[in-house]
């Protein structure tokens, strides 16, 4: 089962206007500076009715009607009725699946749903497209950074439009506790934690999301591993099991049960995300001041941890050894995550809706986006206008991006076998992961059974290679 990624909230009006722009009647902000229009705007003369999922929440409604106006505008010659029904990013696929002749015309979808919606022939090949709207496939990529463009692409065709660049993750921390220097390694972090849980007498926790294989690719993409699997594929290729720049995937395992089951184990909180949010409210046992997590969640961790206190960085390091011994400091690394417009190939009205959907993702679509829903560009021209210093999350995920990210794309049957893994591996509190404890859990004598986390690692590899 694919894991969705999540529907992203809109940050403060306030912080937004600073970046420049105003809000106009339909209370969304625009920039002044900016022409609304794209090079295939004006060259249609139809009548034409679309029907469009790109979110649920009122924020993404209300984007989402902005740009079908300015759409029209951009095309007086022609009458189109945009028909926006609220339907979350995370169940596009299914709701697709579940009835495939209701299915939208345009969609807005978190890129780890390309693979099955590719499988299943939904989408609409832009190559074909260019045969009716010249030069499209070209103006895409140019337009785009290349690893969005990579993300929309299988078998040298492109599937879909790059829409945002801020599906990734960060670590955000509470600075009422925390600095950033605090945060420079999760050996750091961990210990920070647990000074200012006996100086206050309490249990504060870093929390992490369970049994997530989007997370735990992280881990060991960032020791030089890597897992790839072709949209219409069914089965994943992956090398963690083996050694990679002298570093081997049983070392990255370990490294991961020692964070989370050694000396400071307490402080190690192993949740579903809903309830790692939850965790950040203050007077609550076990309270979060620390977490991974993505954009998303920035407007709850702001309302729990107040304005102030709320910042985001990079993520940490961690400690692996290599085939001599030797420890060395490892950077966890962040999915490229973006969202991404298709076009459903069984439209009665394709080339209208491929229209659109260039439209939604274009240059001044994209900059609007990053003004009020605070998702980051894709489009190059867009990025190099937003301020990102106006918003802490985004400048953080952006930072991450730079130093380390990889595009994922994998299949189906990826998800299984990794969520399984990372549920053994980076559980703590939360996973049932005695057969790898030899002794001293909780302490910094920890001592491991290498010989069954081999085997567990062995049996997420075998599940990859048959297809899960």
């Amino acid at each position: 089962m694919i894991k969705p990624k999540f529907n992203l909230t809109v940050f403060a009006v306030a912080a937004l206007t600073a970046c420049g722009g105003s809000s106009s009647g339909d209370g969304i902000i625009r920039r002044s500076d900016l022409s609304w229009s794209n090079p295939f705007a004006g060259t249609a003369d139809e009548t034409v009715t679309l029907s469009v999922w790109a979110g649920n929440t009122t924020e993404s409604i209300a984007y989402t009607k902005a740009v079908a106006e300015d759409f029209k505008k951009a095309n007086p010659n022609s009458n189109y009725t945009i028909n926006i029904k609220a339907i979350s990013e995370r169940s596009v696929n299914g709701d697709w699946a579940n009835d495939p002749k209701q299915a939208a015309d345009f969609a807005v979808v978190p890129d780890d749903q390309l693979p099955a919606l590719i499988a299943n022939n939904y989408l609409q090949k832009l190559s074909v497209m260019d045969y009716e709207i010249e030069g499209l496939t070209e103006s895409l990529k140019t337009r785009n950074t290349a690893d969005s463009v990579e993300v929309v692409t299988s078998k040298n065709d492109l599937y879909g439009f790059p829409v945002s660049a801020s599906n990734g993750y960060v670590l955000y921390y509470n600075t009422e506790f925390l600095t950033k220097e605090d945060c420079a390694s999760f050996d750091s972090l961990l210990a920070a934690i647990h000074r200012v849980s006996e100086r206050d007498g309490k249990n504060y926790t870093f929390g992490f999301e369970h049994a997530s294989g989007w997370y735990l690719d992280g881990w060991f993409h960032g020791a030089g591993f890597s897992a790839s699997g072709e949209a219409d594929g069914n089965t994943i290729d992956a090398d963690w099991n083996e050694a990679v720049d002298g570093v081997e995937g049983l070392e990255v395992a370990s490294a991961l049960v020692k964070l989370a089951h050694g000396q400071y184990k307490q402080h190690w909180l192993s949740e579903k995300e809903v309830n790692l949010m939850a965790r950040t409210a203050k007077n609550l046992p076990n309270r979060v001041i620390a977490v991974i997590n993505g954009t998303w969640n920035y407007n709850s961790l702001r309302k729990n941890w107040g304005e102030a206190n709320t910042s985001a960085t990079i993520l940490p390091t961690y400690t692996v050894h290599d085939s001599a011994g030797a420890a060395k400091q490892v950077r966890m690394q962040t999915v490229k995550g973006f969202k991404v417009g298709v076009v459903n190939r069984s439209s009665k009205n394709v080339k209208a809706a491929t229209r659109f959907a260039e439209f939604y993702s274009n240059y001044s679509s994209q900059v609007m986006r990053f003004d009020n829903l605070s998702e980051a560009p894709t489009n190059i021209e867009s990025n190099a206008v937003c301020d990102y210093n106006t918003n802490a999350c985004l400048k953080a995920a952006k930072e991450q991006r730079e130093i380390g990210g990889f595009v994922e794309k994998v299949n189906a049957s990826f998800w299984n076998p990794s969520n399984d893994l990372s549920a053994q591996l980076c559980a703590g509190n939360a996973g049932n992961d005695k057969p790898f404890i030899v002794s001293g859990e909780g302490t910094a004598d920890l001592v491991l059974n290498e010989d069954n986390i081999q085997e567990a690692l062995d049996k997420c590899i075998a599940a990859f290679e048959r297809g899960a």
